[in-house]
């Protein structure tokens, strides 16, 4: 991956010189393709090599079966929302979306563009969308290349798995066959197991979090912190937004629900118990940080398996715009978190920037130099300053 940035500092304006490549403004992904694990992974290091500082990548796991789990943050805003894709291994269409947004988006930003009356320059400079493209890269793996991808010591256990068939492009679960969005520890007892053992679909598995996925994918949540999530699903072109509070939501999930459910033309599944479930990543959002999380189930139903990529274009145009919603959505609910200033500080030493008011998020390369600089927010023990690679943070 190239040098994305080189931040050896002087004092500027920002107090922050970037010396980066100049990005190229042109698509790097094809959606209209059975998008496989290897060819995201390509696409998503292209993406941070053309657009540095902008895209940025990380793998936060390893399958059981070696693949990483990507992680792209796409934006330099202290804001932070979280899609994730393809936890069910025959829904890998929703990678096509999510790949797709990273890609338009960037191109977007470069040129300072407009996508549907979103001026994408302005949302993506204050607000980082993060995505997992895959959640599940050995689960599509299999649904997509079949046996062939996989060692011939674990053919026969994936057979097994799939009650017998070696025709895999019904199979829902990961590799160790356990259904990931019945995973999450939001009512996780009380999901009825219908299927008692591993298996291509619906095995909840033995205790919560027990698969590297689903660990990965709720550590990641802790460190990025989002004030809304989203997951990707197939079908039905339906939209939840709701888990275990009957008729009662969360400020503004609702509000923006209905707002989505007009965006995409999906329809809002209104709250009720019998259809809240549990176990999904969904539910483990809403339940442990009281945010708004959504769950999208995209194209029309095709039985069993993906859906055809004929509809990719339909689904594109009505999910389009809905991850720069998002992100703007996420930023209001950002700055009621943090208290605005408007005060000078005077640093006497170089001193490191964050991207988040966490330690946790320190920039490896970047920092502020001696200097007079203006504060606009604060969080806890740190300061919010605006500087050249968008809202910094810096300790007191």
């Amino acid at each position: 991956m190239k040098k994305r940035l080189s931040l050896f500092m002087a004092v500027m304006l920002a107090g922050i010189i970037v010396i980066s490549d100049k990005a190229q403004a042109e698509s790097y992904v094809n959606p209209n393709q059975t998008y496989t694990y290897e060819t995201m992974t390509s696409d998503i290091k292209t993406l941070a090599q053309k657009y540095p500082g902008l895209v940025q990548y990380r793998s936060i796991g390893k399958t059981p079966y070696g693949r990483d789990i990507w992680a792209v943050k796409l934006g330099r805003g202290d804001a932070t929302v979280l899609y994730n894709a393809s936890h069910h291994a025959r829904e890998w269409l929703t990678t096509n979306i999510v790949m797709e947004m990273i890609d338009q988006y960037s191109e977007k930003y470069e040129l300072n563009g407009t996508m549907d009356g979103y001026n994408v320059s302005h949302v993506l400079n204050n607000t980082s969308i993060w995505f997992v493209p895959m959640t599940n890269p050995d689960g599509v793996t299999l649904q997509q290349k079949g046996l062939s991808a996989f060692p011939s010591s674990a053919h026969a256990n994936l057979i097994k798995m799939n009650g017998g068939s070696k025709n895999f492009k019904r199979w829902k679960s990961n590799a160790q066959g356990i259904d990931l969005n019945r995973q999450y520890p939001a009512r996780w007892e009380e999901i009825e197991n219908n299927a008692k053992a591993p298996y291509y679909k619906d095995y909840k598995g033995k205790t919560p979090l027990q698969t590297n996925e689903t660990k990965a994918i709720t550590a990641l949540t802790t460190l990025v912190d989002p004030e809304i999530t989203t997951s990707y699903h197939t079908a039905g072109r339906i939209l939840y937004y709701h888990f275990n509070y009957g008729t009662n939501t969360y400020e503004g999930d609702k509000t923006l629900g209905t707002t989505l459910s007009g965006m995409t033309g999906y329809r809002l599944i209104p709250p009720d118990t019998n259809l809240s479930s549990g176990g999904g990543y969904k539910d483990w959002f809403i339940q442990t940080y009281n945010r708004p999380g959504f769950t999208f189930e995209l194209a029309p139903y095709p039985g069993e398996t993906n859906p055809p990529l004929s509809v990719f274009s339909e689904e594109w145009n009505r999910n389009k715009k809905a991850g720069l919603y998002m992100a703007i959505e996420g930023d209001k609910r950002w700055e009621k978190r943090i208290t605005s200033l408007s005060k000078t500080i005077t640093l006497t030493q170089k001193v490191p920037l964050h991207d988040r008011p966490n330690n946790n998020h320190k920039m490896a390369a970047a920092s502020l130099y001696p200097g007079t600089y203006k504060v606009n927010a604060s969080f806890g023990n740190f300061y919010r300053i605006q500087t050249i690679l968008g809202p910094k943070w810096i300790l007191k």
